[in-house]
């Protein structure tokens, strides 16, 4: 409408133009509702790739767990099963140790009581050549150093195995192992101790019973020779004669020791002898006591070096207060001297 001071415009449109005017408004229209659209799909396709792959990798991300969680699992089971080894063995390494530490007692408690000078067993003949050494080897030599045994087994018995506090599995799996490997090798080792200690307590008792038996310990307390081993003067006759012992001076009821652990085979009274005593030992030797006052063993007896087996006399051919001492082997007489300890 034109106002009442304006001109009338006026403007002529075509029926064409009428048409395709709204005909291009809807196209527009059209046109971007479907961009809208097509934008929105390209977009939900995306979202959909995002989430698909977010899903997958949730996905790989839940089985790695489940593997770990599965690793642990069996690492946690292997650590139990090398623990409740480890247990096992360290009760058995208790137990030989002490069956160790029992067998070392003996060996201690024979070495304190034997642990002296022991004498050459070599037996002298009656024309032996050199006189036998009587300082012997020492018996310590014999038995084994208890050092490293008793230091190992106060080891075992003051330090209980302790577990460290569970961090890496692995680790400490590991470390089980290497311990369960350790223990086994140390239980061999003490078996190899044990029956070597074994082997070397019998291997002294029968030394201590062979230097028990052998005659080294002087039969009286008096070590002063009256008469020595061979030909001499007879004192009754005058005439010279084969003296089968010595005899050593003593006093009247002195006490007279046995020589070496033996058997008492023969008792008596001889009237050339006098009373007597014969015992039996190792290696076909006998030691012979002459001239006794009295006699306090008896036949069939088994007496241990120093026990007292009667008291000098001067009973059957004497001359006086002595006794006379004698070593046989094999029935034939010996120097007494070479089996006697030394008399300084």
């Amino acid at each position: 409408m034109r106002g009442p001071d304006k001109t009338v415009r006026q403007f002529k449109v075509s029926k064409r133009s009428v048409v395709a005017a709204p005909m291009a408004a809807a196209l527009a229209v059209a046109g971007t509702v479907a961009g809208l659209q097509l934008k929105a799909a390209y977009e939900l396709r995306q979202l959909e790739s995002e989430l698909s792959d977010q899903s997958a990798a949730f996905t790989q991300t839940i089985a790695g767990m489940d593997a770990v969680i599965a690793g642990k699992d069996e690492a946690i089971v292997t650590l139990q099963q090398e623990i409740l080894k480890l247990s096992r063995q360290t009760e058995d390494m208790k137990i030989k140790m002490q069956e160790l530490g029992e067998l070392e007692e003996k060996l201690k408690l024979f070495m304190e009581k034997y642990g002296g000078s022991v004498p050459n067993t070599a037996s002298p003949t009656a024309t032996g050549s050199s006189k036998t050494s009587a300082s012997g080897k020492d018996a310590a030599s014999f038995l084994p150093s208890f050092s490293a045994y008793s230091s190992l087994s106060d080891k075992v018995a003051r330090s209980p195995i302790r577990y460290p506090v569970i961090g890496n599995l692995d680790g400490i799996v590991h470390l089980a192992k290497n311990t369960s490997i350790d223990l086994k090798a140390l239980s061999r080792m003490v078996d190899a101790m044990e029956e070597s200690m074994a082997h070397t307590l019998k291997q002294a008792q029968n030394r201590r019973m062979t230097v028990d038996a052998y005659p080294s310990s002087w039969p009286t307390r008096s070590k002063q020779l009256t008469s020595g081993f061979g030909y001499r003067r007879d004192p009754f006759t005058g005439h010279a004669t084969f003296h089968a012992g010595i005899d050593i001076d003593g006093k009247s009821g002195d006490t007279v020791f046995s020589a070496a652990e033996g058997t008492v085979s023969e008792t008596g009274y001889d009237s050339q002898y006098g009373n007597y005593i014969i015992i039996d030992h190792l290696g076909h030797l006998q030691t012979a006591y002459m001239h006794l006052l009295a006699i306090d063993a008896r036949e069939g007896d088994t007496v241990v070096r120093g026990e007292k087996i009667g008291q000098l006399g001067s009973s059957g051919r004497s001359t006086g207060p002595h006794l006379h001492f004698q070593i046989m082997q094999r029935s034939e007489p010996v120097n007494p001297l070479k089996y006697l300890a030394s008399r300084t």
